[in-house]
């Protein structure tokens, strides 16, 4: 069933690709047109435009085709004419082959006329002569050059043609501080030495892939750059400066012993902390943790439990918590102490024991809702940590220590991005922004969603009674307009405005089809639907949606 368009179609100069108009076998078939209305008559493989009264051919038929220059035609009348280029024949190309040497010729074809219509017509032949034998000899003895160490020196060779006597010279030159050039006087046999000055400059980089060995002692070498040990790895390490004496002055380098001395008893930061595993990496609890001086840190980069050496114990609750931090326990227990991280069903991450009141009665850190007689964990043992949170030594820690979660400071950063889950209890809070007209938010951070309505929706049947109206225009009849007035209170309120409403037209009746008439939105709360031709009322209605 084709797509009801109900008012003109712009494509406004677009493309209408792989598109096909509609066919019939013949005038009767197409009916009636409009000006302007195309057919494909089928029967005789034409295009039909209604041009007012009746369909008339736009095929474009031709005649006759005449012939032209050097161009025939078999079947000019057609239907199917036959276009032929005019044979046009030459003298088959001949061949030939030559070895000339000096003075010798040979001959080309060096230019070609042809005509208008591009056939050749004339083409010239060139005759190369070479020209006649004419060798040089040369001999190539050395001259005595320059020889002054500590500035530019030379060796020459001369060449000398043997037919006209003329003398050239090639002179290498050597450069100062850099390289000295020594040229001998031999005759033909004669050597030139190039070799290295006594004190060499490099004006540019210099690249040594084997060992610098200064042989002569007692003298300061000076840098004007700083001095780059590149990478780090190797066997040994090729980038370490070694056996660095210890500096004495504030402008001295100094040794790693000395670096030691000047920082022991500071904390150093000892990289990130991954918690993904129990035991986390680096190992710093149970019976395999490093080695920390007072003040090492860390910073936490993946979340997780780490599990110390201490106190672990259970407890059952008397009485459900409805977001309360007062915890009552059915039978007391004398090892739960202040710190205790608190975990079971229905405990978020994070909850410890805040105050202990006596062995039964005790203060959470944060208010939580768990069910009656919940099994509770109350440990010293198992710590949780977050990305971002940071993880100090109080004092010196020895490996294989297996240490208690005591022997650390773990400073929280308490800057969680919000996740999602079933619960309150379950749920992690963090760093998130809601919106009020959609969400409520509880005061440990538990955010809902508020109960939806849709008042930015709604359906009008298109008649002629408020807040529709219709109006048409021509005689007879060319085109229906619907205005609807979307800030009725009946629809969006006022200040509503056409232009933030998004419109679908349907059939009023099943199947409910999408039809496509024109849409116009005023500035205001008044959206116009136009039809072409006479339209009635309640054919259609419209789905609006208010953005």
């Amino acid at each position: 069933m084709a797509i009801n368009f109900l008012n003109s179609v712009d494509l406004n100069q677009n493309q209408l690709i792989k598109a096909a108009i509609e066919s019939q076998p013949n005038n009767a078939a197409a009916g009636t047109g409009v000006d302007g209305q195309l057919y494909y008559d089928t029967t005789l493989d034409k295009v039909k435009v209604w041009t007012g009264s009746a369909w008339e051919s736009i095929s474009g038929d031709l005649t006759e085709l005449d012939p032209g220059t050097y161009i025939n035609i078999d079947n000019p009348l057609g239907p199917i004419p036959t276009i032929n280029h005019d044979l046009t024949t030459r003298p088959a190309n001949t061949t030939s082959t030559d070895s000339p040497g000096y003075s010798g010729t040979f001959t080309v074809i060096d230019s070609v006329t042809s005509n208008a219509t591009g056939h050749v017509t004339a083409a010239n032949e060139l005759t190369i002569t070479l020209p006649p034998e004419l060798d040089e000899k040369y001999i190539l003895p050395t001259t005595t050059g320059v020889v002054s160490p500590g500035a530019p020196t030379t060796g020459i060779i001369s060449l000398t043609g043997s037919t006209d006597g003329v003398v050239s010279t090639v002179t290498f030159k050597g450069t100062t501080n850099r390289i000295d050039i020594a040229g001998s006087a031999t005759g033909s046999d004669g050597i030139i030495t190039i070799d290295l000055t006594e004190s060499v400059t490099i004006a540019d980089n210099l690249t040594v892939s084997g060992i610098i060995s200064q042989i002569q002692t007692g003298e300061t070498n000076t840098l004007s750059s700083p001095l780059d040990m590149g990478g780090t790895t190797g066997t040994p390490a090729p980038n370490k400066i070694l056996n660095v004496a210890t500096g004495t002055v504030a402008t001295d380098g100094v040794n790693l012993g000395q670096v030691e001395l000047l920082v022991a008893g500071i904390g150093v930061f000892q990289g990130g902390y991954n918690a993904t595993t129990d035991p986390g990496v680096p190992v710093i609890s149970g019976a395999a943790n490093i080695k920390l001086d007072q003040g090492d840190y860390f910073v936490v980069s993946h979340d997780g439990d780490i599990t110390f050496s201490g106190t672990t114990t259970t407890g059952v609750n008397s009485g459900a918590l409805a977001n309360s931090t007062a915890l009552v326990l059915a039978a007391a227990n004398t090892d739960i102490a202040v710190g205790m991280d608190v975990t079971g069903t229905g405990v978020p991450p994070g909850i410890t024991i805040l105050t202990v009141t006596n062995s039964t009665n005790f203060v959470l850190s944060s208010a939580i809702t768990i069910a009656n007689t919940t099994t509770l964990t109350f440990s010293d043992k198992v710590v949780s940590v977050e990305v971002g949170d940071f993880i100090f030594a109080n004092a010196d820690i020895a490996a294989a220590s297996d240490p208690a979660a005591s022997e650390y400071t773990i400073v929280q950063s308490d800057a969680n991005i919000a996740g999602a889950g079933a619960t309150d209890g379950a749920t992690e809070k963090g760093v998130a922004g809601f919106d009020s007209a959609s969400f409520d938010v509880s005061a440990s951070g538990w955010v809902q969603l508020n109960s939806q309505r849709n008042p930015y929706g709604a359906k009008v049947t298109l008649n002629n009674t408020s807040p529709v109206s219709r109006a048409t225009t021509g005689t007879p009849v060319d085109q229906t307009t619907f205005t609807v007035n979307i800030d009725n209170a009946s629809i969006f309120g006022p200040g509503a405005l056409a232009a933030n409403v998004k419109v679908e037209v349907l059939d009023n009746a099943s199947p409910f089809e999408t039809v496509y008439p024109l849409v116009e939105r005023s500035g205001s709360g008044s959206l116009a639907i136009k039809f072409s031709g006479d339209v009635a009322v309640d054919l259609y209605q419209v789905l609006l949606s208010h953005i």
